[in-house]
């Protein structure tokens, strides 16, 4: 009796082992595509005047504030040709860059999944940042810390279908997606017949990414509502490596409104964006931005009653020590229209502040 139940102890403490490593086997199995990356930013802003008005790009209005940025948390897992994205952003940029969303959905940067169809075609389908332009909403991603307004009041987001090819140093990317930075698509109805209908966008982009050359020719196409706000942009992004330690890049863009299918009363704005970097050291950089706003038809709202045209120029430093940066700066804007405030609160055409943002990557 005694044999048979060390027998029978025996073989539970195999069967039990044999469960436990199969359970490990297919949990490393699992955890071998699993990627968790993030970052968390803060920052402190002084306007020279002590004004919250006189920034009208994203993210970083408030006046002698410490601010808290976002926490992002990205989850990334791979199996065999599909890989599916979970980006997640908690506070201010996050809040922000999702202006149009409600509920859970203003949480998600981005969602998709990708299918490797073959080795120069990918499939996506869902929600990611958009191609156009040449900043990104996670900070650690761009060398200065304060936005251009050819970022704040361009696409942040685009939900749908695209395909990208991948030729040698070239990529060739068209999709269709939901109207611009909106999650879910919207029934419009025509104001004669009352058809309802869901519009589209149509998205696209030529790339060449080179040893020291990339160049990308970007576009968004599409309406809101058939019968206004109609939507056109083209996007110019560029980047050369003169050395190891100089780089240079450029954003051109210009984006057309029109109030009606015909294209009567069409306003435009544009803007040419010039950066430099220079890393002095691996852990010290230097950086300047400079800005070029054309919005002499009004498109944008920033305060001039017939338009105004900005000149903004931004000089910043990057301080690394391992996964943490510290960028500190200071921005310099003038407008043909006094658009900004001094501070007595009488309006003028300048403005200036200084910034310092802590940032951690992971």
């Amino acid at each position: 009796m005694k044999t048979l139940k060390s027998i029978n102890k025996l073989a539970y403490l195999v069967t039990t082992l044999c469960a436990s490593l199969t359970f490990a086997q297919e949990e490393a199995s699992w955890l071998k595509g699993f990627k968790l990356s993030g970052n968390a930013d803060i920052f402190y802003k002084a306007d020279f005047a002590g004004s919250d008005n006189n920034t009208k790009t994203s993210f970083t209005q408030p006046n002698n504030s410490f601010e808290l940025g976002m926490f992002s948390l990205k989850l990334t897992h791979t199996s065999g040709k599909f890989t599916t994205v979970a980006d997640l952003g908690f506070g201010n940029r996050a809040e922000q860059f999702n202006y149009t969303a409600d509920n859970t959905k203003f949480l998600i940067k981005q969602l998709f999944i990708d299918y490797a169809a073959t080795d120069k075609l990918t499939l996506t389908a869902g929600s990611w940042g958009t191609h156009v332009g040449y900043e990104l909403l996670d900070a650690p991603e761009n060398d200065i810390y304060s936005m251009s307004y050819a970022f704040s009041y361009g696409p942040f987001l685009h939900t749908g279908f695209k395909a990208n090819y991948v030729a040698d140093k070239f990529n060739f990317m068209a999709g269709v997606v939901n109207p611009t930075d909106f999650k879910s698509a919207f029934h419009t109805a025509d104001p004669t017949t009352g058809e309802s209908f869901k519009n589209k966008f149509f998205i696209w982009q030529i790339g060449y990414a080179g040893d020291k050359l990339s160049a990308f020719l970007n576009g968004q196409h599409g309406s809101y509502n058939p019968w206004s706000n109609n939507v056109s942009q083209f996007d110019l992004t560029a980047a050369y490596k003169f050395t190891d330690k100089f780089k240079l890049g450029v954003n051109a863009t210009t984006a057309t409104f029109s109030s009606d299918i015909s294209g009567v009363d069409k306003q435009t704005w544009s803007s040419l964006v010039g950066y430099l970097k220079y890393d002095v050291t691996d852990s010290f950089a230097l950086n300047y931005r400079a800005e070029y706003l054309d919005n002499k038809d009004n498109a944008l709202a920033l305060g001039a009653t017939n338009g105004n045209t900005i000149f903004a120029n931004t000089i910043s430093a990057t301080l690394k020590q391992g996964n943490f940066q510290l960028k500190p700066e200071i921005r310099f804007e003038s407008s043909n229209e006094d658009v900004y405030f001094k501070k007595d609160g009488n309006a003028t055409g300048s403005s200036a502040n200084f910034l310092i943002a802590a940032v951690y990557k992971f």
